[in-house]
């Protein structure tokens, strides 16, 4: 009866075993005897990278040129040359242009295209995706559907699309009345590039304390609350963050060495300067000449308004907002999202 007992033990035991194993099984399998060791692909709705794409691009081009390893994409067509006798749209494969592009005409394609080089098409050219090692410089009312990336400097024209993504590695220039999404570059021009100087930091300006204010409560030494609206008059400037929960106005040439954020709204008044972050839940209006050193953030609207100037040179930041209207001579270094539609407002 015990040896019994003793072999339906260690048989349930084995069984057990048996059960537990058996799901890692595959793993196993897998780990001796690879066959799927590729990176899966990402979608375009799902990359937070805005040069993921370019960067994946220019890889599979390198591979198909012999330059670089091979990663299981790199079936590509050649532009051909002259460029004037390419049908664009009866291209089945991905492109590669070995020289630079110039046409007077619209070039439309809806396969992705590298320009080893830079590209220069005519008004109404429409692309899925653009790669240039040079400039982009496509004309009025032309289109990018899904992302463009130009080592040197993209230029879009009047009236352009510009969805989903476009990177540079110099510069972003939108014409008037241009549309976009995100865009990320060193400095982003809308509209015109003819702006004026913009005047001293701290010229003609009063000291001001936050603690002053009504209702102002002192947070920490640096951190003010204001329940309620609030209003910081003209001409002054204030050191230190502020938080209101209501409306927060920033006077004319009122200048503020810290961060701000409200609930309610922000105006930022012409030649203001923010020297920190603005975060606001509604709308928030930066009026002209008015310069914000970022990040500007708003879960609404933002409106910039013409010859504004968000983040500095050598110090990017970065533009967020469900949607985003900036006017003509706008100067932004670093990044803008607008995540569901932008616009150059021409004035």
């Amino acid at each position: 009866m015990t040896v019994v007992y003793a072999i339906n033990y260690i048989t349930f035991a084995l069984v057990c075993m048996l059960l537990m194993l058996l799901p890692f099984l595959p793993a196993f399998r897998e780990w001796r005897h690879p066959s799927d060791a590729a990176a899966l692909p990402v979608s375009p709705d799902y990359s937070s990278d805005i040069d993921y794409f370019a960067r994946r691009l220019q890889a599979d081009v390198a591979a198909r040129l012999g330059k670089g390893p091979a990663t299981g994409y790199s079936d590509f067509d050649f532009v051909r040359v002259p460029v004037e006798n390419m049908n664009w749209l009866k291209a089945s494969k991905r492109l590669i242009s070995a020289r630079g592009i110039k046409s007077p005409m619209p070039v439309r394609t809806i396969q992705p295209l590298y320009v080893l080089g830079s590209i220069h098409a005519g008004a109404e050219s429409s692309f899925s995706v653009l790669y240039a090692t040079g400039n982009i410089e496509l004309d009025k009312k032309s289109e990018i559907h899904d992302w463009a990336h130009a080592d040197g400097v993209v230029r879009l024209g009047h009236k352009s699309l510009a969805l989903r993504r476009i990177s540079a590695g110099m510069a972003i220039e939108l014409g008037e009345e241009a549309w976009f999404e995100r865009l990320q570059a060193p400095v982003l021009y809308f509209g015109s590039r003819t702006s004026h100087a913009l005047p001293p930091v701290q010229a003609d300006q009063t000291p001001a304390s936050f603690a002053d204010l009504p209702g102002a409560v002192r947070q920490t030494p640096s951190l003010f609350l204001i329940r309620g609206d609030c209003e910081l008059p003209a001409g002054n400037i204030y050191c230190g963050s502020l938080i209101v929960t209501g409306f927060l106005t920033v006077g004319e040439r009122t200048t503020i060495t810290g961060d701000i954020k409200s609930r309610e709204g922000i105006s930022i008044g012409q030649g203001a300067w923010v020297q920190g972050a603005i975060t606001c839940e509604k709308r928030v209006y930066v009026f002209k000449d008015a310069r914000v050193a970022g990040p500007l953030i708003s879960e609404r609207d933002i409106l910039i308004g013409a010859n504004a100037l968000i983040g500095q040179p050598d110090a990017n930041t970065s533009v967020s907002a469900r949607n985003i209207i900036v006017e003509n001579g706008v100067v932004v270094h670093g990044a803008i999202w607008a995540h569901e539609i932008g616009m150059v407002k021409s004035i």
